[in-house]
């Protein structure tokens, strides 16, 4: 959050940079970049391969290369192969969207929230952002854009996001929503919505508004609600609710962590709540390490999360340590990857964590939410949750699987300079089968957190507790 209020402010100082001036490739550019993913995803991922076959990949780069313009922007050139990444289907191992290079042209964006479905309904409406009009009303069922089906422009986005599951990679799209609409059907901040909301069906006309102009709204709405603004900025918060304990995590970041789990157990403790729910809806992830910690204090006996992790050794993984290591003293660790011979595959075993001290240990019930958007560490701690029968688990099927690919290295195309992210590692969670290639699955369904408490509120006055 901190980071995205930043980049608005830069391009409010900025807008002298607006420009529609991609840099511009040339055919033979394109193909050397194209060369140079197929070369770098061989060579460092351990199986980039295991859902969606080689031969059929191969056929797409020849396709590709075919259809492509003698000339294309870095953007359109971007929009052409991220469709290979996205078929591979890990959520790790991806062409990231340059919207970094795209906000310079200080582009049109439909201000409003969406939430995007591989099924029908397809496109559902949040709020519109923070200084703007309601004109759509709240959670409507947008059916068309610009007379494009919202199947089409769900299927679309799909196909241009990387990651496990079709859910996962619709809501992950939804993120840069206006990006795909723009780059996809040129809207040029023109957009005819129809919507249905109870059983009105409605057209409404929409016009787009710049991004420097939602930057200046959005530093005015956060200067006159300062304590709104910051509420998605904090990784971790504690309510009570009706002598519940409802902790949201929206992101396993050590920043901040020791202090607040400290604080909020204390407070869970000393109050005597019986009844605890872990929110891990829409966690995008991070430092597995701050999952073991907060196993910590909800389990009582030795655990992991992770059974094996099959590491392979690549040029790119070799880059990454150097870069790290800058000029600090190499430790033998570092040494055995440096010297060890690209394409070398190891299997590394995880023993159990001893349980510490811990006067906050909490012993009460717990339930934990998770969603389509719960994916990577996340979705480890969840499937380690689960396998230790710690509560229940209530929601969606999380987008990450319970053995996937991560630890990534990066790299950059050489012509587009366009960022490269591929897995090194495939993890197997605790519980994880050879052919486990699946998400954490929840005891009880639930759309949404409301749905979700409801639920909780629900079980916890049948039990009379």
């Amino acid at each position: 959050m901190k980071k995205f209020l930043l980049n608005l402010l830069f391009i409010i100082l900025s807008s002298n940079l607006y420009t529609q001036d991609y840099k511009v490739l040339t055919r033979q550019q394109m193909y050397q970049d194209i060369d140079s993913l197929a070369h770098y995803l061989k060579e460092t991922h351990i199986n980039p391969f295991y859902r969606y076959p080689e031969y059929k990949y191969d056929k797409d780069v020849v396709k590709i290369k075919k259809n492509l313009a003698t000339h294309l922007n870095s953007i359109d050139f971007y929009l052409k192969i991220e469709t290979l990444l996205a078929k591979l289907e890990d959520g790790h191992t991806d062409l990231p969207i340059p919207i970094d290079l795209y906000k310079t042209t200080n582009p049109y964006e439909l201000p409003y929230l969406f939430n995007l479905k591989s099924n029908k309904p397809y496109i559902i409406n949040g709020r519109a952002y923070h200084g703007f009009t309601q004109e759509i009303p709240l959670n409507s069922e947008i059916l068309s854009i610009n007379g494009i089906p919202a199947k089409r422009i769900v299927r679309d986005i799909i196909s241009l996001n990387t990651g496990e599951t079709a859910d996962f990679r619709a809501e992950y799209g939804a993120y840069n929503f206006s990006f795909f609409l723009e780059n996809l059907y040129k809207t040029k901040g023109n957009y005819a919505i129809k919507y249905k909301s109870g059983h009105l069906i409605k057209t409404i006309n929409i016009k787009g508004h710049r991004t420097s102009e939602i930057a200046e709204k959005t530093l005015k709405y956060n200067s006159i609600n300062p304590e709104k603004s910051l509420e998605n900025d904090k990784n971790f918060e504690l309510k009570i609710i009706d002598n519940v304990a409802v902790i949201d995590f929206r992101s396993f970041d050590w920043n901040g962590f020791q202090k607040f789990t400290d604080s909020a157990f204390t407070e869970i403790k000393n109050k005597k709540i019986n009844h605890l729910v872990l929110n891990m809806m829409d966690n995008g992830g991070g430092d597995s390490d701050v999952g073991d910690e907060l196993f910590q204090y909800i389990l009582d006996k030795p655990y992991k999360q992770y059974d094996k992790v099959i590491e392979k050794n690549s040029q790119l993984l070799k880059n990454r340590l150097k870069d790290h290591l800058q000029n600090r003293t190499k430790t033998p660790a570092d040494l055995k990857i440096l010297n060890t011979k690209n394409g070398t595959i190891d299997t590394v075993y995880y023993s159990l964590l001893p349980i510490k001290e811990n006067p906050l240990r909490y012993t009460g019930n717990i339930y934990l939410l998770i969603n389509t958007r719960t994916f990577s560490s996340a979705a480890d701690f969840a499937q380690c949750f689960k396998y230790y029968k710690r509560g229940l688990i209530i929601g969606q099927t999380s987008g990450g699987l319970i053995k996937s690919f991560g630890d990534i290295v990066t790299t950059h195309l050489p012509n587009s300079n366009l960022e490269l992210t591929i897995s090194s590692k495939l993890y197997y969670n605790k519980g994880a089968k050879e052919n486990t290639w699946m998400g954490v699955t929840p005891d009880i369904n639930a759309d949404n957190k409301d749905m979700a408490l409801s639920i909780v509120s629900y079980l916890i006055k049948k039990s009379g507790k």
